[in-house]
């Protein structure tokens, strides 16, 4: 252990890290088998916050804050574009 360079230290570390939510999302798991058998109660605030924690292993707070904010601008992009195509295909369709 002692012969470890820094980089192995930090590859280490970080897989204890992956460990544990790992443990943490079988957890997750256990609880949506619950939930969905109790009512079909929501768990989505645990599956963001292990996501969020996964993301931050390798990223600062504000690099996963800016690639969020990137991924709801794609996302909204491509919804507009669905929307505009299928606005048009309803109009050809109308039309005929």
């Amino acid at each position: 252990m002692e012969l470890l360079t820094p980089h192995e230290w930090e590859q280490m570390i970080k897989g204890a890290r992956h460990r544990r939510l790992d443990g943490l999302e079988d957890m997750r798991t256990q609880s949506i088998m619950f939930a969905q058998l109790n009512n079909g109660k929501n768990v989505k605030a645990i599956s963001k916050k292990l996501d969020e924690e996964r993301a931050l292993i390798n990223q600062t707070k504000s690099s996963y804050e800016f690639d969020k904010e990137q991924k709801r601008k794609h996302e909204r992009a491509k919804r507009i574009v669905r929307q505009r195509a299928l606005q048009g295909w309803l109009d050809n369709k109308n039309s005929k």
